[in-house]
């Protein structure tokens, strides 16, 4: 899958500005953004790029005094190794949890905030004897942390080919072999779940709810991520209405992490 990203600079720049403008694109479809000193670099999949939207988008934010400039590019699979070597990959996961990846992609590095965030959460838990599930595996991270915490079988599933490769490579690196990393959305989830966990774009969390629901096993865990704390209501109501009780909120950053039990 090839993504294209703009590099988008926010004149005067504010963390305020960043975090209105992050959870605006969110919601045309940017999926993975990176924080820069002037302003946000967001990623797309480029079928999915539309440059009217990104256009009405910026101009429709209202924020006093503040503009937004940006430029387009586009990242192909091949260039990920050179941009990490370029950029100077920080291997935070590794550094912190024992947990090694080949840099071959920004998304799940734990260079964000959400993937850091939930990474250290399922690395406190007990997941001895469950079947468990990571949507929207990425890098396989998530996966790979909780096969660490003793997982009996972990499903990994990802809509992107790229995705799907660079998991089943770090799964190796890290010498797991109960993880079937598989290409999909929520329709290729199969059987049954102790524990689910998905950190994905708000609106993709909100469509696939049901379907996480239907798969999770009565008084089995749903961990959410991938939205900001302003989200958390809006995505707590969202699960209360499929019959899930909220346990534990995370926060980092204005990023949060949600814990449900299904009733």
């Amino acid at each position: 899958m090839q993504y294209i990203y703009t590099d988008i600079t926010i004149t005067p720049y504010s963390e305020m500005a960043s975090d209105v403008l992050t959870a605006m694109l969110g919601d045309i479809g940017f999926d993975s953004f990176e924080m820069t000193d002037t302003g946000v670099k967001a990623y797309i999949p480029e079928e999915q790029f539309d440059e009217e939207s990104l256009k009405d988008t910026l101009s429709n934010i209202f924020l006093p005094d503040v503009h937004f400039t940006y430029t387009l590019h586009t990242l192909e699979n091949k260039d990920w190794n050179e941009a990490w070597e370029q950029n100077g990959f920080d291997p935070i996961l590794e550094r912190e949890f024992g947990i090694r990846l080949h840099p071959r992609m920004a998304f799940g590095s734990g260079s964000h905030e959400t993937t850091y965030q939930i990474t250290s959460q399922l690395l406190q838990q007990d997941f001895t004897h469950q079947r468990v599930l990571d949507m929207g595996t990425g890098t396989g991270v998530l996966a790979i942390a909780m096969a660490m915490r003793g997982a009996e079988e972990v499903v990994a599933i990802d809509i992107d080919e790229f995705s799907v490769e660079n998991a089943q490579e770090n799964v190796l690196l890290n010498h797991i072999n109960n993880v079937c990393v598989k290409l999909g959305d929520a329709s290729a989830i199969e059987g049954t779940f102790h524990t689910i966990v998905a950190n994905i774009h708000k609106n993709i969390l909100t469509a696939d709810m049901p379907t996480y629901v239907q798969h999770l096993l009565p008084h089995g865990t749903l961990i959410l991520s991938g939205f900001f704390t302003d989200d958390v209501p809006e995505m707590t109501h969202v699960a209360e209405a499929h019959h899930l009780t909220l346990q534990a909120t995370y926060e980092k950053n204005n990023w949060a992490v949600l814990q449900f039990i299904k009733n």
